[in-house]
This record gives C-alpha cells, structure tokens and sequence, in this order.
C-alpha cells in the first residue's frame, strides 16, 4: 500500500505550489486551478491504491471467501469517480459448489457489471440532470471533476439505468387529518419519433398555509408523475393510495377532492380512491367558455352565474342560442357545451362543498414541475427518459433528496470492508516514521523555514497536533 508515500508527495507538491504563489510565481486563481489538479490527481491515486489493497484483503482472507477460488488475476478495470477516471486491478473468481463467477472485490465495492460510473458520480449525475439537459449535466460534473470521461449518452444511459426513488418513508405515527386534497394535471411533451406524449403529475397535499412573504404554499405536499398509459394508470393512482395510507389514519378522512380537467385518467382516480369528491379546475372551463363566448363579457358573466346557480337549463340556453349567431365560432361552442355537461358533477362541487374548496394550481405546478424540464424549450425526449425525469422531478418536488436517496439505496446492500491488521499497522508505523522526519527536520519542508505567514502557522500547527 501506498499511501503515504502518495500523500506525502502530493503534500510536498502542494507546499511547492504555494511557495511559488507566495513568491509572486502564479497568481491566485492560477494557483486555485493548480491545486484542484493536484488534489484531484491525489483522490484518484487514493482510490486506486485502496482497490488494489481491498481486492488483496478479499484473496487473503479465505474465511469469507470461502467456496471461492481465483481462475484469472489482474483483471483491469476503469471506474468514473468526482475525482476522474480510476483505474485497478482485481480477480476473477469461480464458486466451487455453485460454479458462479465473479469478482468479488466488485461485489464488494457495489460496482455492477458493465457499470463505468461509481455510486457518489452517479448520484450526483441523476441529480444535476433533474435541473439540466443531459449535454448541460455532462459540461457541468467535466468542469468540476476535471478529468472524469463523461458523455451525453453516459448522463443519459445513468438516468435510465436509476432505480425508483422512493416517495416517502412509512410513518411511525400515522397523520389524523379530516380532508385530503389531490391536484391532477399533465405535461405534453414532443418524442424523438416526432409524436407527442402525456407525462401525467398528481399530488396530495392537507390544504395552503401562508407563508412569511404573505403568499399561499400546500401543505405537506407528495408528488407522483411518470408516463402511465391505459391499463398503467391504475398503476399510478396505486402508488397514490398506497401513499395516503402509510401517512394518514385512512378512516379518519371524510372526503378527499380530486381537482382536475376532466380527462379520463383523473375522473379514475375519482372512482379508484374512497370518500373522494370531483371539483372540476376553473381554469380549464374558463378556457373552453373564452374559446366559445370570444369577447363577449356580458354573456360570459351571465354563464358563469346559471353554472353556480346550478341552473344548467340555462347554460344550455345560452350557448345553444350563440350556436345560431356565431356560425364562425360553432366547433368551440359545441365543445364548450360538451365539457360543460360531461362535467356537471366537478362544477357544482363548488356549491355544495364551497366552505371546502380551496384553489386549484395545477397548471402552475406542471409548469414547475415538469415543463421546465421536459418541454419547455426546443426539446424532445425518449419515453423511457421522461418517465424516469419525471419521477425523479416528483421527487425532487416533494422534497426528497434525489442526491441521498440513491448513495442510501447503494450503501444498504454493501458491508463495511476492514484492511487486514497487518497492513493498518504497517502503515500506520510508516506514517509515524514519516512525520517523526517532519517534526525533526523542519528544512525537508522549505515554508516552514520562510518568513512568518498565515501558511506557515498552520502547517506547523497541523504537524504539532499529529499523534499517531
């Protein structure tokens, strides 16, 4: 192993570095760059040096790797790590009982077959591209990691391959609440084939709460999205059920109202969950009653108030009699009186629960959520990647860390992995040998014997705290 003498290097490169920014040799965003690179250079060495020495720990210890025997050695392998790409050596192994091969230092490490990208790059991929385009990911982790060798195929092949986030933790103590409210709406998105597609978005929250700035926020809100198409749309109004009931005592809510456009999908979630009451979304029937009355305030006015009067005779009345004078306008009045009648049981929930009811945003949160990443834009996406991003901006949304999500759902499956004793305590006398030197011989390390400075001091302090 080694490490120290990788460190001590590295130490005396840096310490060779400042000198030179003290002695007017480089400005200090030169020196900046150049003490990235030396630090990236000594996490990558690092890594590498401690791969080769657990790949030696797993062939040494025969107690664990019991049954397994080693049929090829100094297998070479290259990994993408936040400080570039690393590359080691490990062994091939074969089960003696099962015949299964494997290289158990890659078992051990959680790194999968086929896979380029270590667990914490990964991480930090899925979650910079929940904000960026896949070419925009890749610039970003190439500016900071330096050498890391990403593409765009690699961003999206990583965004892909990520398991499901989960959407929440159950609950020790379950929620008492009276009413739940549920906001339903979709985002439509143009595909690589040239068609267009639904990524729909669903989100249960206990109601708004003002906040310090005098605006409006949900409370407690969980988002679900994805593409779910026929027969999967159970699927996703599932996942919702399953959610209220690991948070809330289920038979304590009274009513749960489902706001939405009047799409098919919505009106099965209002079938699907128990206790639930439609409301229709005002800003949709604004648009159909706007596309049909054109600028019309009067008539307008006088439709709004036959619908919340729930006199529908007369919203009939009125459109039918503006079917016979605006022959331009005919297609948009048929489908105003169509969405009209075909939701008749979300409009009046306005009257009958009124004290209930609050405000529908879902068209601000699609934008938000989804649109600004999706299809906002001159952009198309693969089905299979826009499905995936937006789960992962649902979870996003909801607060949930995308980031620590997936360094924790990695990190369950793995078991700490110890050197042997020999090789901790052979270091360790290495490393106390190598700054008895320090200590003794101030003149191997040329700042220490520079004038007095901030650097100086705390080197100095660094090795008078040392104790080994």
């Amino acid at each position: 192993m080694e490490l120290i003498r990788l460190v001590m290097d590295k130490f005396l490169l840096v310490e060779e570095k400042i000198f030179k920014l003290l002695d007017g040799s480089y400005t200090y965003p030169e020196f900046e760059q150049e003490l990235k690179e030396v630090l990236s250079d000594l996490g990558k060495d690092v890594c590498q040096d401690v791969l080769n020495e657990l790949d030696e720990k797993i062939y040494k210890d025969k107690d664990k790797r019991k049954d397994w025997k080693v049929v090829q050695k100094g297998c070479k392998r290259t990994i993408v790590t936040p400080f570039g790409d690393v590359n080691y050596e490990r062994r091939y192994y074969k089960n003696k009982s099962t015949g299964k091969r494997a290289y158990l230092l890659d078992n051990a490490i959680g790194i999968e077959k086929h896979e380029r990208i270590d667990t914490a790059l990964r991480a930090d991929i899925v979650d910079i591209s929940t904000n960026l385009s896949y070419q925009k990911t890749k610039d970003e982790l190439t500016r900071y990691t330096g050498k890391a060798s990403l593409s765009r195929q690699t961003v999206m092949n990583t965004i892909r391959k990520t398991k499901q986030i989960a959407s929440n933790e159950k609950v020790n103590a379950k929620k008492t609440v009276n009413t739940l409210y549920i906001e339903a709406d979709e985002d439509h998105i143009h595909l690589q084939n040239g068609k267009s597609c639904e990524v729909k978005l669903v989100y249960v929250h206990e109601g708004k709460k003002e906040t310090l700035k005098g605006r409006y926020a949900l409370k407690n809100p969980m988002y679900f999205s994805g593409i779910y198409e026929k027969e999967e749309i159970e699927d996703l109004w599932e996942k919702v059920w399953e959610y209220i009931k690991d948070t809330y005592e289920e038979d304590k809510i009274e009513r749960i109202y489902i706001f939405g456009d009047g799409a098919k999908w919505i009106k099965f979630g209002v079938d699907y969950l128990p206790n639930t009451v439609y409301v229709l979304d005002l800003f949709h029937l604004q648009k159909y009653i706007t596309s049909a009355l054109k600028d019309d305030k009067k008539s307008k006015k006088k439709l709004l108030k036959a619908i919340f009067k729930k006199d529908i005779q007369t919203v009939n009345d009125i459109l039918n009699e503006k079917l016979k004078t605006q022959i331009e306008s005919k297609d948009q009045i048929e489908k105003c009186i169509t969405y009209v009648n075909s939701n008749l049981d979300g409009i009046l929930s306005y009257s009958i629960y009124k004290d209930e009811i609050i405000g529908c945003s879902a068209e601000s949160h699609v934008s938000h959520v989804l649109s600004e990443r999706l299809s906002r834009g001159p952009i198309s996406q693969s089905k299979a990647g826009a499905h995936k991003m937006g789960k992962l901006r649902a979870a996003k949304a909801s607060g949930i860390s995308v980031k620590d999500a997936i360094l924790k759902e990695r990190y369950k499956s793995l078991e700490p992995i110890s050197l042997l004793p020999d090789v901790i305590s052979y270091e360790k006398q290495k490393l106390k040998k190598a700054t008895s030197m320090i200590r003794a011989g101030g003149t191997s390390l040329p700042i220490l014997n520079y004038k007095k400075s901030f650097t100086s001091d705390a080197i100095k302090s660094l090795l008078e705290s040392c104790s080994i």
